[in-house]
């Protein structure tokens, strides 16, 4: 299912997105197209986050296909141009 530039399906998706992203390695990827790199050595529960991360990666470039293949500051400034600074609370 392919979710609408502009809608607020897109802009809590987004922000959930940014959200799960901060302070991965893995997040410096394009949008769809993260991975876990087997040569980082993750601690703690980052590795489980990681994983998470990616999945949540692939799902949301599948309903964000005007997206897809765009980078983080790609991303956060596109979220920020259209509704402000503050990302949805996770919910």
């Amino acid at each position: 299912m392919t979710i609408q530039p502009g809608s607020e399906e897109e802009r809590l998706l987004l922000g959930r997105w940014i959200r799960k992203g901060q302070g991965l390695i893995v997040a410096g990827s394009a949008l769809g197209e993260s991975y876990i790199d087997p040569k980082v050595k993750r601690e703690g529960d980052a590795a489980a986050k990681s994983e998470e991360y990616v999945k949540l990666d692939r799902e949301i470039a599948e309903k964000l296909p005007h997206l897809k293949g765009k980078f983080r500051y790609e991303l956060e400034k596109y979220f920020r141009d259209r509704w402000g600074p503050y990302l949805p609370r996770e919910q």
